[in-house]
C-alpha cells in the first residue's frame, strides 16, 4: 500500500483511515491485473492502463467513482442498498459496514467491460 501512503496519512482519523486503507487494499487483492495508482490527487485502480475505480475519503464517508456505464448498470444496487449517490459516484460512510460484494461485482464487470480497451476512460 506504499502507493498510497500519502494519501492515507491526510486522512485524521485513524478509524477511518484504516477502514479505508483496508477497503484499497482488499480492492488491490481482487485480481492481478489491478494496479494502483493517485491520479488527480485520489486513490484509483487501473488494469493495462485504464481506468477501473476511483475512491476519495471525506471526513465521514468515502466516495467510489466507477466508469459511468458502470454506475448506470449499479444504480439500482446502490439505491436498494441506501448509498448517497450522485450522477457517477456513491457513498460509503465510514459507520456502516462496506459493501463488499457490491465492490466486487462493480470491479468484475468493469475488468471484463474493459478486456480490450487501450484507452484510460471508457468511450463505448
Amino acid at each position: 500500500m506504499t502507493t498510497f501512503a500519502q494519501y492515507l496519512a491526510q486522512i485524521d482519523s485513524p478509524t477511518h483511515r484504516d477502514q479505508f486503507a483496508a477497503v484499497l487494499q482488499w480492492v488491490a487483492q481482487q485480481d492481478p491485473q489491478l494496479t494502483g495508482v493517485i491520479k488527480w490527487n485520489q486513490p484509483m485502480f487501473t488494469a493495462h492502463g485504464t481506468f477501473i475505480l476511483g475512491f476519495f475519503a471525506a471526513q465521514h464517508h468515502f466516495t467510489v467513482g466507477p466508469e459511468q456505464v458502470i454506475f448506470d448498470q449499479f444504480l439500482p444496487q446502490i439505491k436498494a442498498q441506501s448509498l448517497k449517490h450522485g450522477k457517477k459516484t456513491f457513498q460509503i460512510p465510514f459507520d456502516q459496514p462496506v459493501p463488499y460484494d457490491l465492490l466486487g461485482q462493480l470491479l468484475q464487470a468493469t475488468l471484463t467491460l474493459k478486456a480490450t480497451t487501450t484507452s484510460f476512460w471508457w468511450r463505448g
